[in-house]
């Protein structure tokens, strides 16, 4: 913890989530960009001004591309970036299981966040590890997930 100035995307349709989403990672000392549409958020990673976040916070139900299919061409394009879905879908399809690092529920707590935020930052200053056991840190047991494996290959995810 106390880990400072990481840049965070946030990808919702909905204006207050990423409101809401902005202000929290800005009070933990982040710098943020927020995306309202996918499509827009695909054409940043497209462009020469895209600098690779810490991590992408999305949305799932979007109209015209879901924050899967999004995922899924980003990852194409930057397949180490990483993301944390947030979503109140009350459970996750087995094909979606592996494309994010982590899953918060929506409403989550700001303690769940901000234990999400940190593990991404020791993550990517350090790289995955057993030490940080990303596996127990969002709020994944809610929808139920099973056969989690870390899309980013860390040893401790499984």
């Amino acid at each position: 913890m106390g880990y400072t100035n990481g840049m965070f995307h946030v990808v919702d349709d909905t204006d207050f989530i990423c409101e809401v989403v902005t202000a929290m990672l800005k009070h933990l000392g982040h710098d943020t960009m927020s995306f309202s549409c996918p499509k827009d958020y695909i054409s940043l990673v497209n462009s020469p001004d895209f600098i690779t976040p810490v991590a992408v916070f999305t949305d799932v139900e979007m109209p015209e591309m879901n924050g899967y299919e999004m995922m899924n061409a980003v990852s194409k394009l930057k397949p180490d970036l990483k993301f944390v879905v947030m979503t109140g879908e009350p459970k996750i399809r087995s094909e979606h299981v592996n494309m994010a690092c982590m899953y918060l529920s929506k409403p989550f707590k700001s303690k769940d966040f901000i234990r999400v935020v940190d593990n991404l930052l020791r993550c990517d200053i350090h790289a995955p590890s057993d030490e940080y056991g990303c596996a127990g840190i969002d709020n994944r047991e809610i929808f139920p997930i099973t056969n989690w494996s870390c899309p980013h290959k860390c040893s401790d995810c499984s």
